[in-house]
């Protein structure tokens, strides 16, 4: 790993899907399909209510308000077979991710994610897409103890990638944090970090809201360079 330029952020955290992962489609694809397997018939927008939660909790709402499944554990279990099927096949990553990985690897930036997915789909999904060996630490909102409504989880993900690299925990205002869902900006802004906001076309956060919770907002991470994320620290 290079070691870190005096210039460059003390670190990047980065969302998965819908941020490095174009995979939102298939989230609002497959949780219907997981329903209908159940014999209930729903359409994206009744999901939108579980988005924050870890996918356990997720699992606990669709169990309660469709009664489908023994238990929660039971529908986890069903979804994430249907999930592993597509983070192996069919998920690909956003344009301009790869590059921009390259580029902040090179800085000798460390890099960590922290998801509300769980770990075995986000490394199939990592390692199917070639970029699993950038990231040092994964951390989800389960390891967190809460959703990303709170800010738990990219505190919890800075300081396990600083006990990684052996380096004391930076100000959050050194940090930049990546992501396309608008509760996360807002939680992790409301704390001083930060934030690329990455609009999602296909998922629920309105560019309009994705542009007015971040530092600097993309549509692509064609659209980033690290020159671009030191101009805005040098004018702050």
């Amino acid at each position: 790993m290079s070691t870190r330029s005096l210039e460059a952020p003390a670190a990047f955290i980065f969302d998965c899907d819908g941020t490095l992962l174009q995979s939102m489609g298939m989230w609002l694809t497959v949780q219907p399909e997981l329903l209908a397997s159940y014999g209930v018939q729903v359409t994206a927008d009744d999901f939108a209510e579980f988005e924050s939660l870890p996918m356990i909790g997720e699992c606990e709402g669709y169990h309660r308000k469709w009664g489908v499944g023994a238990d929660a554990h039971e529908v986890y279990d069903r979804l994430m077979a249907m999930l592993l099927a597509h983070y192996r096949s069919d998920v690909p990553l956003r344009r301009g991710v790869r590059e921009f990985l390259d580029a902040a690897n090179a800085a000798g930036i460390p890099m960590a994610i922290a998801t509300s997915t769980p770990v075995v789909a986000v490394e199939t999904g990592l390692q199917a897409t070639g970029i699993r060996d950038f990231f040092e630490v994964i951390v989800t909102t389960e390891d967190a103890g809460a959703s990303k409504d709170h800010p738990d989880v990219y505190d919890l993900a800075l300081r396990r990638l600083c006990a990684a690299r052996g380096m004391d925990v930076p100000a959050r205002s050194e940090v930049w944090v990546f992501e396309d869902a608008p509760f996360g900006l807002k939680s992790s802004g409301s704390v001083g970090y930060r934030r690329v906001g990455i609009f999602d076309s296909e998922g629920r956060g309105t560019r309009p809201v994705v542009q007015a919770n971040c530092e600097i907002f993309i549509d692509e991470f064609s659209e980033l360079s690290l020159d671009r994320i030191r101009s805005f620290e040098e004018r702050s």
